[in-house]
């Protein structure tokens, strides 16, 4: 049996395109109050488009460190339904949640402040999944379809995250 190998320089990579999952957007919000409304799995349900997380089952926890859900996500012909944990909890800086299972893969908010403006506090958070192309056949599908929806489902939370604070 042949075991290949991928170095970390090479994991989020496909042939010399980028893999990663990612968006960026300032929200008119101060960053300890995107942390408190990301550390709550409802609110997170509530800024996901339903069309790219078609099914969100609460689990015993929703707030906070160990909280949990069963998620599918949709992404063009890619269902894929896991158990979801949020694993850490930076004040107020980072938010991992942890899909589990042999297709899982991590989920990364990351908030930095930014300088205040006429409306206030501001903060750029940063939605990021890093993956690893998936195997022939599908990576063609994967880099031409999947990556492109799901980075387009990340920007649409973003846009959603922002209009929760809006006045």
């Amino acid at each position: 049996m042949l075991l290949l190998l991928i170095p970390m320089a090479l994991a989020g990579k496909w042939d010399g395109a980028e893999t990663d999952i990612h968006a960026e957007r300032v929200i008119a919000a101060p960053p300890e109050a995107v942390f408190s409304y990301l550390l709550d799995l409802g609110h997170l349900r509530a800024i996901f488009p339903t069309d790219c997380v078609g099914k969100w089952e609460p689990g015993e926890r929703t707030f906070g460190e160990g909280a949990n859900a069963i998620v599918r996500y949709d992404m063009a012909a890619m269902h894929r339904t896991l158990p979801m944990t949020l694993v850490r909890a930076e004040a107020p800086r980072i938010i991992d949640l942890d899909h589990l299972g042999p297709r899982g893969f991590i989920t990364r908010w990351t908030l930095t402040p930014e300088p205040p403006g006429e409306e206030g506090s501001a903060t750029k958070v940063r939605l990021e999944t890093p993956l690893n192309a998936p195997p022939a056949p599908f990576r063609g599908y994967f880099q031409n379809v999947v990556r492109p929806e799901w980075m387009g489902c990340y920007t649409r939370t973003l846009d959603n995250l922002a209009g929760a604070f809006k006045p």
